[in-house]
């Protein structure tokens, strides 16, 4: 009788422990400590978050580092070109990091561009600008535009086509908008619908309008030559570029 009266008394200090530390861990905020199968807390939760935004795992936050989260990680990290554990370390962390920074800017840019967006100018008119692009060059603009962009939010296809005229403008790309667009070097196209003939559809009234705000001078990108969608490339190159903005699917870097 007394032997198992001790061990009860043992069995509801160990059960108190560990209700203890479940608590201690559902107080750590994510990038705090490494995450592996196993952990629960509310960093756990921000991470699972994290993943469900972004499509790499489906269903509710529980915030228990279980299989499916472990296989969200290695997904994001082999999209991501790091190493693939299937566990957060510091590395990971500071990738997921660099885009929930990235979203957060792109958030405060989105409510600025919102409030300060310049009215479209009507169609026939021509808005004086550094670019005089002819009839079919609008046209190859808006098509390029609507082609890497369709799908996206208004300000992403805007986003975009103020990364093709940031290219135009810099030294390190041709200076015409059909040489931008058709570049390849080493026979690589910089731009897939090119590749795939995506280029050739007939652009949408959104990606039009896209391109007459950014002739107007609305760029949310804070000067991006380029884009990517991390889940469409595995190109090495482009990931380590630097990072201006995050908007929809798309990395804008320069």
């Amino acid at each position: 009788m007394k032997r198992h009266s001790i061990l009860t008394r043992i069995m509801v200090v160990v059960m108190a422990l560990l209700l203890f530390s479940a608590g201690v861990a559902e107080a750590y905020s994510l990038g705090y400590r490494t995450l592996d199968p196993g952990v629960v807390g509310e960093d756990v939760g921000e991470l699972q978050d994290f993943l469900i935004r972004r499509g790499y795992i489906s269903g509710a936050v529980d915030g228990l580092y279980g299989l499916r989260t472990r296989s969200g990680v290695a997904l994001f990290q082999e999209e991501m070109g790091l190493p693939v554990t299937g566990i957060v370390n510091r590395e990971t962390l500071d990738a997921i990091k660099e885009i929930k920074d990235a979203e957060a800017e792109t958030l405060a840019e989105e409510e600025e561009v919102t409030a300060t967006v310049k009215p479209i100018e009507p169609a026939g008119q021509d808005k004086k600008s550094e670019f005089n692009f002819t009839d079919w060059e609008m046209d190859l603009f808006a098509r390029i535009v609507h082609a890497e962009a369709e799908g996206e939010p208004f300000i992403g296809q805007v986003a975009v086509a103020a990364s093709i005229l940031n290219r135009i403008r810099s030294s390190r790309y041709p200076n015409t908008l059909q040489a931008v667009v058709y570049q390849a070097p080493g026979g690589f196209y910089q731009y897939s619908p090119v590749l795939d003939g995506r280029i050739n559809r007939p652009a949408g009234d959104s990606a039009r309008r896209a391109v007459a705000e950014a002739l107007n001078g609305n760029d949310p990108t804070g000067g991006a030559t380029g884009f990517y969608n991390p889940r469409k490339t595995r190109n090495q190159w482009v990931r380590r570029q630097p990072v201006t903005t995050i908007i929809g699917n798309h990395v804008f870097f320069r």
